[in-house]
């Protein structure tokens, strides 16, 4: 579309003030308000059109001219590198969004801009409802149709591309954070780019949980590449478990899950949990950005810790340093922290530069989130949607026995196509949902009873219920999940409405007071145990008991330290035994906190 010179005689009204002042003046400005269109049946073929032009103070009230559809002053201009695909009704190049949902076109003015306020169209003239809103500063442009599309205008509607079909070329297009110029990128690229089946596995992995990651970022207004952090976390296992006690995708420690939200108890592990991890990962990415003002920093303390980052980018700074990234005195894990993200992010940005395929993330939500009013069996959850274990609990790994249960409510993640098919398999299904239910445990209970009593073995009941002590003789008092082939109400709502306990790694030695007539290999056979282990936690040499005597029967007796340190008083059945020796330490049994 061409515009008029200032040379021109105009039909009507006066011509705003012009926004350059200089004929030759190239604006580089992006599309985003309208175009008017008067079509008058007496122009016949001949259309008229109005630029709006965005400026910092607006003219008062002008009069509206009617600019002749050809003027060589002024002219829009296509990008070079890539023509066109369509024009409008009135001439411009069509607008073709990029991914994000816009792109740029610049224009080049020659002619000083005028700034033009449409007028009442007459009655006898139809109106184009497009618009164009032609800004400085490339903003991207956006068409409105303000009109309900007709015959009349429907040809001028926008021309709309779809959002990318590939997520990661959603994670491209959202890249915000300064590239890392370091020499240990390099190195990283090259560990990254010589493992390509790792590389395989661990995009695989992402595919489940990418898009949600994904989209809560955008909704939160972070870098995008921050979705690739789990990569070097934990390569997307949702069960990763680190020696300082990390878990999840994350890698959340149990003091900084707690703090964010994460339940941690005898039925679950929210670390684990894709959606809470998430959220709470955000969170504290976001805590920290606001603390530092830098991502870098941000992603440093996420490694490292708030407190630590401080006081490292305080101390370069003392030394005349700036207190970035780079000038930090750090561990080597932070220290290749950062550049093992930027290798990712360039790999993922061009995986060919690297000899790598990257399989294709559908952009579009991977789970749906399921919400159930009553307990049920992970393998029971599994088959109603038609998977196997292992990719239910991919989806949902955050539990630790094999009933999703003990808590206010019972969340699955279910595969978006898989959801439907769920709920209706579920409503139909009339069998009880759960095959384990609560036990109380009574003084004297043994484990190889009561796996045998519930049809079980040793190994599987300890193992559902987390039990690692060798004890034979359970303590009273805890509860356990047992197996029940066909579970009554009562079994149900034993296991719904039970107050479930952490059973302990250690057990506290428990006493056997010696009755008159008891033997020592009476008493061992009555606990289950070997009477040699009897005797070796009694630290007792010989295979004999008289009455009254004290026995310690699920564990070793306790060893206590005298006053003053120097002799140790060890139990023996009754007697008290001094050792002489160097300066003794007391050593208190220690109970650990199971998961």
């Amino acid at each position: 579309m061409l515009i008029s010179s200032r040379s021109q005689r105009l039909r009507s009204a006066a011509i705003a003030t012009p926004v350059a002042s200089s004929r030759t003046k190239t604006l580089s400005i992006a599309i985003s308000i309208a175009l008017l269109g008067v079509v008058s049946a007496s122009v016949g073929a001949q259309s008229a059109a109005s630029v709006v032009v965005a400026t910092d103070a607006a003219p008062s009230a002008p009069a509206i001219p009617t600019i002749p559809a050809a003027s060589p002053t002024a002219q829009i201009v296509a990008p070079t590198t890539q023509p066109p695909a369509a024009v409008s009704p009135l001439g411009l190049p069509a607008v073709v969004p990029t991914p994000l949902g816009v792109t740029t076109q610049k224009l080049a003015i020659e002619e000083p801009a005028r700034v033009v306020q449409p007028s009442v169209a007459p009655a006898a003239t139809s109106v184009s409802s497009e618009t164009l809103l032609i800004a400085p500063n490339d903003v991207a442009p956006i068409i409105v149709n303000e009109l309900p599309a007709t015959p009349q205008n429907a040809a001028a509607a926008p021309i709309i591309v779809p959002p990318p079909s590939d997520l990661w070329d959603r994670i491209r297009a959202g890249y915000a954070m300064q590239d890392l110029e370091d020499p240990l990128v390099g190195k990283w690229e090259k560990f990254y780019a010589t493992r390509p089946d790792y590389m395989a596995r661990i995009v695989d992995r992402s595919g489940k949980y990418m898009f949600y990651i994904v989209t809560e970022l955008e909704r939160r207004g972070m870098p995008l590449e921050i979705a690739l952090l789990p990569m070097i976390e934990s390569a997307f296992n949702p069960i990763a478990h680190s020696s300082a006690k990390a878990s999840g995708i994350w890698q959340f420690i149990p003091s900084t899950g707690t703090a964010f939200g994460m339940k941690q108890d005898w039925w679950a592990d929210s670390r684990r949990d894709i959606v809470a991890a998430t959220n709470g990962a955000l969170d504290y990415l976001t805590k920290l950005h606001g603390m530092f003002g830098d991502w870098q920093l941000a992603l440093a303390s996420y490694n490292w810790g708030e407190g630590a980052v401080g006081r490292a980018s305080a101390r370069a700074k003392a030394a005349g340093r700036d207190g970035t990234y780079l000038t930090l005195n750090m561990p080597d894990e932070t220290r290749n922290y950062l550049p093992k993200l930027q290798a990712v992010k360039n790999i993922i940005r061009d995986p060919a530069a690297f000899g790598l395929t990257i399989a294709s993330v559908p952009n579009e939500p991977y789970f749906k989130t399921i919400t159930l009013s009553h307990a049920i069996d992970l393998k029971k959850a599994a088959q109603l949607a038609g998977m196997t274990e292992p990719d239910f609990i991919a989806l949902n790994p955050a539990h630790n026995r094999p009933v999703i249960a003990g808590r206010g409510d019972f969340q699955i993640l279910l595969p978006a196509d898989k959801a439907d098919v769920f709920l209706s398999r579920l409503e139909a299904d009339e069998r009880p949902k759960v095959s384990w239910m609560a036990y109380k445990t009574r003084a004297g209970d043994r484990i190889d009873t009561l796996a045998s009593r519930f049809g079980t073995t040793i190994d599987a009941l300890k193992s559902v219920n987390g039990i690692r002590s060798p004890a034979a003789v359970l303590p009273a008092g805890y509860h356990l999940l047992v197996p029940s082939d066909g579970p009554s109400a009562d079994a149900l709502g034993s296991i719904q409405n039970a107050v479930f306990t952490k059973f302990p790694e250690y057990v506290a030695p428990r006493a056997h007071r010696v009755r008159k007539g008891e033997t020592f290999a009476g008493i061992a056979k009555r606990y289950g145990i070997a009477p040699a282990t009897l005797a070796k936690w009694n630290r007792m040499g010989k295979q004999s008991a008289r009455a009254g005597q004290l026995l310690y029967i699920s564990g070793p007796a306790p060893t206590r330290a005298a006053k003053g340190g120097r002799y140790v008083k060890a139990k023996r059945g009754n007697n008290s035994v001094r050792k002489a020796g160097g300066k003794a330490v007391k050593r208190a049994p220690v109970k650990k906190k199971s998961r």
